[in-house]
């Protein structure tokens, strides 16, 4: 007859079950390594246009402060601000009820310095005769001479302060001198003046563009490059006029200035706006990705799949034009994830979804 188990070796027994148990059970719950889908495309060498691209801000060819000689009491405004003006065409007007005034008065001194400037030299003529004739003393006749000279010297002396007088007259009205369009009116009609302030700006015609050049691309460029110039979604052209050597000591930046051979219509042109400035570079070949792709944790980098699995593959960046830049790193025919990287990390899983070349972007 068969003894009954104790109670020791049943706990045992249940024991051994249950671990027997949670380990069939953990190893259920285990799951297969994740897949990261992805879009890949193959690096092909490719040549594309490039260019330097920057933001600089228009400016006036020249500004020129046009101001009155003379003080005095502004009358007349003959031009308003955008005006389009000539040469010669005036600009505006001092009162000249003064001005006027004093040419009248020095016209008089005129008239009777020359009345006795001719009375004088009319005397002399006949005194002189005499002299040839015995008749006047040579001393008589150095006084009729010294008087003559001084009456002759008045009269000069009228005719200068007539002129003086004259051209401060005609200096009452402010005339262009190029033409330009007026960029500010200093002062209103009735202000008084005083000599030499400006009254009205105005600024040549031509347009043109300043830009602050790096230390990197100052050497990529040359006076007379062509330069093309949007502004206010309006496009133009232009070319280098000049290059800074000596950089800016606040923003380190080389002064670029484009004349614009295409200006853009007055009404839309303002001083100190912005206009995006692109200096065609000619092109370049070589291995281009899609900018969007290349990602950054210090140093840039891109993914690249080999057997299936996600590998990070440092690379060196370029030249860029639109969306693509050029880039040293990647060999010809290598596959690289141009989407579903940003949440991958190196050494992971992936499976490719589709895939493509560069000249697709």
């Amino acid at each position: 007859m068969r003894s009954k188990p104790t109670g020791w070796f049943m706990s045992l027994v249940m024991m051994l079950t249950l671990m027997l148990g949670g380990c069939t059970q953990a190893a259920a719950v285990i799951p297969p390594e994740k897949e990261h889908l992805v879009q890949v495309q193959k690096a092909e060498e490719g040549a594309y246009p490039v260019d330097l691209r920057y933001t600089g801000l228009t400016s006036a060819g020249e500004l020129k402060k046009y101001s009155f000689k003379i003080p005095g009491k502004l009358t007349d405004i003959a031009v308003e601000k955008g005006a389009l003006v000539k040469p010669g065409q005036k600009l505006a007007s001092l009162d000249t009820a003064e001005y006027g005034l004093a040419v009248q008065a020095s016209q008089l001194n005129v008239t009777k310095a020359e009345k006795a400037y001719t009375e004088a030299r009319d005397n002399y003529g006949k005194l002189e005769k005499l002299h040839e004739a015995g008749a006047l003393p040579e001393a008589d006749l150095i006084k009729v001479k010294l008087d003559l000279d001084v009456k002759e010297a008045t009269y000069q002396q009228a005719q200068l302060e007539l002129e003086a007088k004259q051209i401060q007259l005609n200096d009452a009205q402010l005339y262009a001198q190029n033409e330009g369009y007026v960029v500010d009116i200093l002062f209103r009609e009735s202000e008084i003046l005083a000599a030499g302030y400006p009254v009205v700006v105005i600024r040549s015609p031509e347009q043109k563009v300043t830009v602050g050049l790096s230390q990197s691309d100052v050497q990529k460029v040359k006076v007379g490059d062509r330069v093309e110039i949007t502004l206010d979604g309006q496009k133009g052209t232009g070319h280098v006029e000049r290059l800074e050597a000596v950089p800016d000591p606040q923003t380190r930046t080389y002064t670029a200035e484009i004349l614009i051979t295409e200006p853009f219509s007055s009404e839309r042109y303002y001083l100190g706006a912005t206009a995006e400035v692109k200096f065609a570079q000619g092109e370049a070949a070589g291995i281009w990705v899609p900018l969007a792709c290349i990602l950054n944790d210090g140093e840039d980098y891109v993914f690249l799949v080999e057997e299936e699995r996600a590998v990070k593959r440092n690379i060196k960046l370029m030249d860029t034009q639109g969306f693509n830049i050029r880039v040293e790193g990647l060999k010809p025919g290598e596959h690289y994830i141009f989407s579903g990287m940003k949440s991958l990390k190196e050494g992971q899983k992936v499976r490719i979804q589709s895939e493509g070349t560069s000249h697709e972007q």
